[in-house]
């Protein structure tokens, strides 16, 4: 797609950033509020060998620019792009991390035409800035990988969030009742109309479970016939966090619909799952299939087939000590990328 004779398209960034000066601090330029940041970013930098300041979009760089690695975290603005102009010379690299394709996003009609239209907004405005600032691509996929294999320096990151109990070493649920959930943000919305046709014959036939979905007014209309279905609005992600290391299910759902956006999406929900302390059945695809081995930490099952939901899930419902004995073997993913300019900022881990 071409916009006022500009290429929307992933493939056609590149990284034009040039920098020499060594790295006396790192910092970190986020949205207040950034589950990102926190995923791949907080948790790692405890291990950092330099200062690290992390930097508020919308404010005034809490330090001096000057030798910086400066790491962009999806977005900027206006006030954080002067003050990295005013300091390039005197900059140390500018990576830039992204966890899903913003690119893709403003072509993909699956998502809401607000986001869409967000995402238009902010490429059209900071593409040429970001082409001639950035100096290296960090991202959360291969598809990323993939689709930005052309922009010069790219290097996949993977989540690395702070540690959280898992499964295995929570007290058992204090319910008798199945807890079932699938938790998404407001680019889930295919998801969610996806799993409504599995979830209303699992809650025919299954009196024992119960279910949980977020969403707003559209995905009240979908599951309001469904009794033992409760529909929790979206939640702001501090409160989100903290809820799931707090409250207890016992299988949650990771459906992944075909879309250009989704293609691009890294495992994370396998640690959401992980961190309410369930066993996940996941579209069996990528990302899931990098980290999922079927039958012991989790189960994948076909992304196209309804059917095979049903029955997969039914058979967890009633098959006690299987899920127990699954939730018991979740774990841990063995490895997870790092840029090698961010892994030679880091503490070696025991």
């Amino acid at each position: 797609m071409i916009l006022f004779g500009l290429p929307l398209r992933s493939a056609s960034f590149r990284c034009e950033g040039a920098y020499t000066r060594s790295a006396e601090r790192i910092v970190v330029l986020a949205q207040e509020i950034s589950p990102t940041c926190d995923v791949y970013l907080r948790a790692r930098l405890k291990r950092a060998t330099l200062p690290v300041h992390y930097w508020k979009l919308g404010d005034e760089p809490p330090v001096p620019l000057e030798g910086a690695y400066v790491v962009v975290v999806r977005y900027v603005d206006r006030v954080s792009s002067s003050a990295i102009d005013r300091a390039r010379s005197q900059l140390a690299g500018v990576a830039y991390l992204l966890d899903d394709d913003l690119v893709a996003a403003i072509n993909d009609r699956s998502l809401p035409l607000h986001y869409s239209f967000f995402m238009l907004q902010f490429w059209m405005r900071y593409q040429s800035w970001l082409r001639r600032t950035v100096s290296e691509l960090w991202v959360a996929s291969g598809i990323l990988e993939q689709r930005y294999r052309k922009a010069g320096p790219v290097f996949r990151i993977g989540p690395e969030p702070a540690r959280f109990p898992l499964p295995r070493e929570r007290p058992p649920s204090a319910t008798d009742k199945v807890r079932i959930f699938y938790h998404g943000q407001k680019t889930h919305l295919p998801e969610r109309r996806w799993l409504r046709d599995v979830v209303a014959v699992v809650h025919e036939t299954m009196e024992q479970c119960s279910f949980e979905i977020v969403g707003g007014a559209e995905t009240q209309r979908w599951y309001r016939h469904l009794e033992r279905v409760r529909v929790r609005p979206l939640a702001l992600w501090p409160d989100y966090l903290q809820r799931s290391t707090q409250e207890r299910f016992d299988i949650g759902l990771a459906p992944l619909v075909p879309t250009p956006f989704n293609a691009a999406r890294s495992w994370v929900k396998y640690l959401d799952i992980a961190r309410f302390g369930a066993v996940g059945i996941f579209a069996d695809c990528v990302p899931y299939d990098e980290v999922v081995r079927d039958g012991n930490n989790g189960l994948l099952c076909s992304r196209d087939d309804p059917d095979a939901w049903i029955r997969v899930l039914t058979d967890l419902i009633r098959d006690t000590s299987r899920r127990n004995r699954l939730i018991a073997q979740v774990d841990w993913p063995s490895s997870s990328p790092v840029p090698p300019v961010l892994s030679s900022m880091l503490e070696a881990q025991a």
